[in-house]
């Protein structure tokens, strides 16, 4: 449900910014590239950043190639997530009678007052530093295999908090003129986190009849989020709110668990002439997802199993450069787990961030004009 926008949420606001980019690359040997960048960027709402990159390239022989960069980076804060402001209902769980009770609650701007109270600050920049290395191998002229690593930080994380509410923000909120709501939210640069990673791919072009085209793909991907920090303001000390609700969109279980760490697919891809066509197997590895804050509810904290799914698609290039083709995605109706009853008080019954959806098959065409061919 939607409080909907009241008068006082209103705002006219802007900002500019302007940015340089130099970037020089060039081969130190015949087999050794390197590449250094810099930009500059000032925005009129938070101030400048310069950010930078190194990277190389190594191949000793055609048939391997080694790559790396070091580099640095930076998301300036939206200008939602520094005005946005609304009137929403949310439901939160009755520890008593053990069911959903909506109450009226408000998503202040950093720049109010209410905000402010409770420990907003004007929103920074997130900052990050990225460091990958990789790997290319190509032991025939038809096999190419990759392996790369990357290991990323950012610092001051961007996140709506968790939903504040109790007697003490109540409060507070009564004390800076907000009679009408119980529970408040802002944005904030709450968390500092990091994300480590492996990436793996091959492709084989498989040997046939002349006039046939068949490649076999493969990639795997495992990625793991985790939270260093969290900046909690001293504002909500004694109040008994949580500014980061590890149990709602943005907290720990959303950001370090409710994805799969891992995930793979395998594709084969044939051609002949003018006819096209593939088919796609994902897997997923297990994650957590939790619909509803799980401090007094256990059972909302779920674990979803592994699963996969397959795709298929055929085509036909027409005279005309007109390409048609027939497609299914999730061929053979695949669902994720069905959530507990008791999270998200049985409104969903699959969890919202399956990484394949819940709306099971498919069935699409498209058709596709391509300009001078």
């Amino acid at each position: 449900m939607f409080g909907g926008f009241q008068p006082a949420n209103e705002v006219d606001d802007h900002r500019q910014n302007v940015g340089g980019y130099l970037d020089l690359e060039t081969n130190l040997s015949r087999a050794f590239l390197v590449n250094v960048a810099g930009r500059f960027e000032h925005y009129s709402d938070f101030g400048s950043k310069v950010t930078g990159k190194v990277a190389f390239r190594l191949a000793p022989s055609n048939r391997v190639t080694f790559r790396g960069a070091l580099s640095t980076g930076f998301r300036a804060p939206s200008p939602s997530q520094s005005f946005y402001g609304a009137t929403i209902t949310n439901f939160v769980l009755n520890t008593q009678t053990g069911q959903p009770t909506p109450v009226e609650g408000g998503i202040f701007p950093v720049s109010t007052l209410p905000a402010q109270a409770l420990g907003a600050k004007p929103l920074k920049a997130e900052t990050s530093v990225n460091l990958s290395a990789g790997l290319a191998v190509s032991p025939t002229e038809r096999l190419t295999l990759t392996a790369d690593v990357f290991y990323v930080t950012i610092d001051g994380r961007i996140i709506l908090t968790g939903i504040l509410g109790g007697d003490g923000v109540v409060e507070i909120l009564q004390d800076n003129g907000v009679n009408n709501v119980e529970t408040a939210q802002y944005f904030t640069n709450a968390l500092d986190t990091k994300t480590t990673g492996v990436d793996l791919t091959g492709v084989w072009r498989v040997p046939v009849a002349e006039g046939h085209r068949l490649d076999l793909s493969g990639a795997f991907n495992w990625t793991q989020n985790r939270i260093r920090k969290v900046n909690e303001p001293p504002e909500l000390a004694g109040t008994g709110a949580v500014l980061f609700d590890p149990f709602v969109s943005g907290g720990s279980i959303a950001l370090e668990k409710e994805r799969p760490d891992w995930r793979s697919t395998v594709t084969l891809d044939y051609g002949r002439g003018a006819f096209h066509g593939f088919l796609r197997s994902s897997w997923y590895g297990k994650y957590t997802t939790s619909q509803l804050s799980g401090t007094d509810c256990p059972d909302c904290v779920q674990t979803i199993g592994s699963a996969g799914v397959f795709d298929a698609e055929v085509g036909y290039l027409l005279p005309g450069n007109l390409n048609l083709s027939v497609g299914v995605r999730n061929l053979f109706d695949k669902y994720p787990d069905r959530l507990n009853p008791d999270n998200s008080f049985g409104i969903f019954l699959y969890p919202q961030p399956s990484p394949f959806g819940y709306n099971g098959r498919f069935v699409y065409t498209r058709m596709e004009f391509t300009l001078g061919r």
